[in-house]
Parts: structure tokens; C-alpha cells; sequence
């Protein structure tokens, strides 16, 4: 059911916002959109600032991990053919056996520091009292199909999200669960649903869906969950042109039919220059003014 939001509109923000640092964030967002927010991001500052660029040198590092020197760079080409960079593909050593345990990326430690700052400006009154802390991570899926050669994406995957699942459970140990909501970032799986990638051993329909799913259900029932589906803007052009929100909507009801409780939202930001859009299950066009709508099974 889609709540009506067209009398108190809000403004919602999928994580990545150019500015400086943490509290620069809440501080410019809540004094300009603050009675609009019903969650706030810290702004992926920091290392996180090209998104996920930097898990290349997780992965690289990883003692499982290696860069595979016989292979060309993943060309990461936008929709236009221009090339936005090139990536060294890593792969799985031979004989080894990636484990969760040993990759840092350090989800769970950036989103408690920045929850020190956000509960101090939301104490003195900068962030309006019921906005909530929103948490955006990477899904698994994700570092593995930038930076993998294709038949190593199954190998690393089972790792990478029971680290993720590890994150998340950090996050809902040190952190009031009322009081934030975790986002799943789902841009691989959008490009990959398209065709963007080489394929690799498994069908990328059923993997999306199964790892999605996981990842999905690893969020305590007390944190609010949501997914953020996009095609990807690295140069603020997207990677593949959407003809319509079509895919996003298939992704949404797969989900949901399968996720052992309903997300609080799903959102994309489908059109080239369009705003953020809520995805309605019952709609396939992303329309170009913001229309905010909450989705339950």
C-alpha cells in the first residue's frame, strides 16, 4: 500500500551527497530540507566518496585474492561509448577459498562514527527529532562483477556476503535499531539485468534475486530496510540509457516475494537528470517529479 505523501512531500536522499565531511552533511541537509527528511545520510564522504571504488584494494589485498595479469581491464564504458575507466580484474587464487572473516571494508565502523555525530546535532536540535540515521552499503554483488573475471564472481560471492550480513549485524548491536535504516545500494544487478556485463557461470536473474534476498533478511526487524536500484552515474551519465522504470519494478516484486519481510521502500533515479523516484509496483515509467510512495507486500 503507497502512502500519500502529495500534502507533506519528503525528500529523500540515496547516500552520496559532495560535501566535505559528515557533519557538513547534516548540517547543510537538515537546515535546507530539514521538516522534508524522514531519513538522513551521512554523504558517503571520506573513502567512499567514489562509492566503491576503493573495495578494489579490499579485494586486491585479500590473501585469497589476486590480480589477474593475463586478463584486459574491465572497460567501464557509459552509455554514450565513453570509457570512464579501465579496472584491473582480480580473481581467486588457485586452491584458496575467500573467507568472510578476512576482508575490511570497513562498513560497520564508518556508519557508527557517523552515527556519533548524527545523534549529537539530532540531541541539539540541527536534525529535526524523528528523522532517522540511513545507513547506504553496497550490496555484495557489486565489487564482484566491476572487478572479478566472470567465472570468479560464484567463488567470492558466499564470502562477500556473509561479510556484509557481518556489517549489518555490527551496526544493529552498537546502534538503537529504531532509530536508523539501512539501504542496500543495487546498481551491478540493474547493468548485469540489462546485459551490461560478460556473462558469467550462473544465471544473473536467479544469483540477483537469491543474494539480494540474503542480504535483505540479514536487517534486524527493527531497522528499517530499504533497496535503492539505479544504473550507475560515475561522470553523472548514466551507464546504460533505462528506456523505462520496466526493470526496476521486475527487481522490486522479486524481492518482495521473496524477502521474509517487506521492504519500507524502493527508490531509483531512472531518467538522465531526474530526480530520485519512488518505484511503484504497479507502474512502469519513472516520472520526473518526485513521488514519494512507501511499498508493502
Amino acid at each position: 500500500m503507497s502512502a500519500d505523501r502529495s500534502r507533506h512531500p519528503i525528500v529523500h536522499l540515496v547516500g552520496s551527497i559532495p560535501l566535505p565531511d559528515a557533519e557538513t552533511v547534516f548540517r547543510t541537509v537538515s537546515g535546507a530540507v530539514g521538516r522534508h527528511l524522514v531519513r538522513l545520510p551521512d554523504g558517503e564522504t571520506g573513502i567512499r566518496k567514489t562509492w566503491i571504488r576503493f573495495l578494489q584494494d579490499v579485494l586486491a589485498a585479500n590473501p585469497a585474492i589476486e590480480l589477474a595479469s593475463d586478463v584486459p581491464p574491465f572497460k567501464f564504458v557509459q552509455w554514450d561509448g565513453k570509457v570512464v575507466r579501465e579496472i584491473p580484474r582480480l580473481r581467486v587464487k588457485p586452491g584458496a577459498t575467500p573467507d568472510a572473516r578476512s576482508f575490511q571494508t570497513g562498513y560497520a565502523e564508518m556508519a557508527i562514527e557517523s552515527w556519533g555525530m548524527f545523534d549529537r546535532l539530532q540531541q541539539a536540535g540541527v536534525i529535526p527529532p524523528k528523522v532517522k540515521f540511513q545507513i547506504c552499503i553496497p550490496t555484495p554483488i557489486a565489487p564482484t562483477y566491476n572487478n572479478m573475471v566472470p567465472s570468479d564472481r560464484p567463488k567470492l560471492l558466499p564470502a562477500l556476503t556473509e561479510h556484509f550480513a557481518d556489517e549489518v549485524a555490527k551496526i544493529a548491536r552498537a546502534l538503537p535499531n529504531d532509530r536508523i535504516a539501512l539501504q542496500w545500494d543495487v546498481c551491478q544487478e540493474v547493468l548485469a539485468w540489462e546485459g551490461y556485463y560478460e556473462p558469467g557461470p550462473v544465471d544473473v536473474r536467479v544469483e540477483t534475486i537469491d543474494v539480494l534476498t540474503k542480504v535483505g533478511d540479514a536487517v534486524p526487524a527493527a531497522v528499517e530496510l530499504g533497496y535503492h536500484l539505479c544504473y550507475g552515474s560515475p561522470a553523472d551519465e548514466h551507464m546504460v540509457q533505462p528506456k523505462d522504470a520496466g526493470i526496476m519494478v521486475e527487481i522490486a516484486n522479486a524481492i518482495t516475494a521473496r524477502i521474509a519481510r517487506p521492504p519500507s521502500s524502493f527508490t531509483c533515479r531512472c531518467p538522465r537528470g531526474a530526480p530520485t523516484t519512488p518505484i511503484s509496483r504497479r507502474s512502469r515509467n519513472c516520472s520526473s517529479a518526485p513521488r514519494p510512495s512507501f511499498i508493502s507486500a
